[in-house]
């Protein structure tokens, strides 16, 4: 154990490894599965993408292991930084979706990649911001001198709860039914992972200057994922997977969470919205895009998008969105850079960068 505070140093993003899913989805391809659920409700075609700016999303093949995706994206970050396995301390599966309900994930993916066994391993959920609390958890055994290195990496896959929201509005279109599910029709897959190391190891890549969080409990059944039983069966024992959300309550009481974080993370890092050169935030859709931007007070021009294309990966969704972002230039040296990131709870954390 390191005691000596000035020997702790601080904390770097060595890369990011990811891995995007083959099966390209297009809005407009839903839209002709549900052609019959959107006549009986009277709704035109193009209104998936119009409502919601996601042309496209990409999904993983039947039967895909989420663990193996996670460790391909780990070994890319690994191979990216010339970091053998071996040197990961503590690695964080952070994914919504999980092979099991036990053993942790993280277990899973350690095997793949052959970790050491001293390699501590554990599953973090936080709704869609599983990924920074990880970035966070890290940083902290980080700089407590308990490891030099680590792995925070998430998978998620959107085939199957999309398949049963189409399926359920094909049983029976309602509009009340289609409002809490128009979120869940964005969805989409891909695994991202994050190695974060000690400036004892390397002063490589991106330095983290800090966080803030932000949360209000009020709200956590806004926007739900899980398991419930079928009213619909006579088997009283049926049980059904379902995601409902309330979009416009999720948008109005998360843009409120969001700014006041926002201050906290402004004054605690020393900026202003102005200092902040690049963002980075969840790739939910165009509508929550343009009103978080707003209310915070920053420019479209400065922040990088893949929900067109993407759409919303959850956990997934800001790594990815920093790889391709660092991959294309958009990010560069000198940028100070933040994460934003609002979801389900309500919760919200934003992390600072200097960009190496």
């Amino acid at each position: 154990m390191i005691t000596d505070a000035s020997a702790l140093g601080s904390v770097h993003l060595a890369s990011i490894g990811i891995e995007i899913a083959p099966d390209v989805i297009t809005s407009d391809a839903l839209e002709d599965q549900l052609a019959p659920a959107w006549s009986a409700m009277g709704i035109e075609p193009g209104q998936l993408e119009q409502l919601t700016g996601v042309r496209e999303r990409r999904w993983w093949p039947v039967g895909t292991s989420i663990s193996r995706m996670a460790a391909l994206a780990c070994q890319k970050a690994l191979d990216s930084a010339n970091m053998p396995a071996s040197k990961i301390g503590q690695l964080a599966y952070t994914g919504v979706c999980r092979e099991s309900f036990e053993p942790a994930t993280a277990c899973a993916v350690a095997s793949h990649l052959e970790l050491s066994r001293e390699t501590a391993l554990h599953d973090i959920s936080n709704a869609c911001l599983g990924a920074v609390d990880g970035i966070v958890m890290a940083s902290d055994a980080i700089l407590l001198g308990r490891i030099d290195a680590a792995l925070v990496v998430c998978c998620e896959s959107a085939r199957g709860i999309v398949d049963i929201a189409c399926q359920r509005l094909l049983s029976d279109p309602r509009m009340d039914r289609f409002i809490p599910t128009l979120a869940t029709l964005t969805g989409g897959s891909g695994a991202a992972a994050m190695l974060l190391v000690s400036s004892r190891v390397s002063t490589e890549g991106p330095l983290l200057l800090g966080s803030s969080l932000g949360t209000d409990a009020r709200w956590h059944k806004l926007c739900r994922w899980g398991i419930h039983t079928d009213e619909e069966s006579s088997d009283p024992a049926a049980r059904i997977e379902y995601m409902e959300t309330d979009s416009i309550g999720v948008l109005r009481h998360g843009v409120e969470v969001g700014v006041e974080t926002w201050k906290r993370f402004l004054r605690e890092l020393e900026w202003s919205a102005s200092d902040i050169d690049r963002t980075i935030c969840h790739q939910v859709g165009s509508a929550h895009r343009d009103e978080i931007l707003a209310a915070l007070g920053l420019s479209a021009e400065n922040d990088f998008i893949t929900y067109p294309f993407l759409g919303n990966m959850g956990t997934v969704s800001i790594p990815m969105t920093a790889a391709l972002a660092w991959e294309r230039g958009f990010l560069s040296a000198g940028n100070r850079v933040a994460f934003l990131g609002i979801g389900s709870g309500l919760v919200c954390r934003m992390i600072g960068w200097e960009w190496r």
